[in-house]
């Protein structure tokens, strides 16, 4: 029987909004900029597309780490919890820190330390799974 991932799946919905949400900001963006395709040298564009595209780099992979964990049933929901909140943060704080000006932030900074460990840890968990069940 399989286990149905509750947990990735509500990260997974919230993280689908945000996804929207960042879509749109950058394609209303585009319309007012009235620039059909790449961001035309407006760096507000730029700076838009460049929210979405790291969303969009980082999410679907790291989702399919946190599914796969849960679906392994060899880790409690508290790690899976800790994990998709790490995530789901990481890509909220992340577009937030992202300026046009280029200039570090701390959201941007808390969201890559919120994304980037969440998925190396799952990546881990996974390979030790894989390796302890031979």
């Amino acid at each position: 029987m399989m286990i149905f991932p509750a947990i990735t799946a509500l990260c997974a919905g919230l993280l689908g909004v945000i996804g929207v949400i960042l879509a749109a900001q950058a394609g209303f963006y585009r319309g007012t900029a009235k620039v059909g395709i790449g961001d035309g040298g407006n760096e507000e564009l730029f700076c838009r597309i460049r929210r979405h595209g790291n969303f969009t780099e980082y999410t679907p992979f790291a989702l399919i780490l946190l599914g796969l964990l849960e679906m392994s049933a060899t880790t409690g929901q508290i790690a899976i919890i800790i994990l998709g909140a790490m995530l789901v943060i990481g890509r909220i704080l992340h577009p937030l820190g992202l300026k046009v000006n280029g200039a570090p932030t701390i959201f941007r900074a808390v969201g890559m330390i919120g994304t980037i460990p969440m998925i190396l840890i799952t990546s881990i968990w996974l390979i030790y799974n894989y390796v302890t069940a031979m």
